[in-house]
């Protein structure tokens, strides 16, 4: 073994020398940061939003266990932004195609009347996504976590007949309040 490698040898092992203890120090950060992914993530994560019920009395309650999906709908305006191919609007976007707000309501009423659906609200508005720009309906429903994105879809899916897949933004009330 040679002197050079005996000395470096020496140095590493010998926590006086510098290079020894910057080699503990590292070793020691490093397994006190792997601690802490392996131990100190073990809480659950904080709530995004608490749902909360205020009775007449005042009394509070936040609802556990709920989430908000959000997604979109055509409006009657969306029509006016399909393109036409040759003069008439695409099969592929004809489901889009609504000529009044009887079949939105239609489908609030899908939604509401399964038990695990809260609520819902919708807005109107003008966006691109994976499609072209044009206006629908932005809706927010407030579920029970036993109702799933799937099931939203199903609804969806089956309701609207869409022949592209559905965009849902899930938005979860699990975790802790504080």
């Amino acid at each position: 073994m040679s002197e050079r490698f005996r000395n470096k040898e020496a140095a590493f092992a010998n926590p006086s020398s510098l290079f020894g203890t910057i080699s503990i120090v590292a070793i020691c950060v490093t397994v006190g940061f792997v601690t802490y992914l392996l131990v100190g993530n073990s809480e659950p994560p904080r709530r995004l939003w608490s749902p909360v019920v205020i009775e007449a009395n005042g009394n509070e309650t936040i609802l556990g266990e709920t989430r908000q999906m959000e997604f979109w709908t055509p409006s009657v305006k969306t029509r006016q932004y399909l393109a036409p191919v040759g003069g008439e609007i695409a099969p592929s976007d004809q489901w889009q195609v609504i000529s009044n707000d009887d079949t939105i309501l239609a489908f609030g009423t899908v939604l509401h009347t399964n038990k695990n659906v809260l609520g819902y609200r919708r807005v109107e508005v003008w966006g691109h996504g994976s499609t072209t720009f044009k206006t629908g309906w932005w809706w927010t429903v407030n579920v029970l976590t036993n109702y799933t994105v799937g099931d939203l879809g199903h609804a969806y899916q089956d309701f609207w007949k869409p022949r592209h897949p559905v965009f849902i933004e899930v938005i979860d009330n699990r975790g802790r309040t504080q």
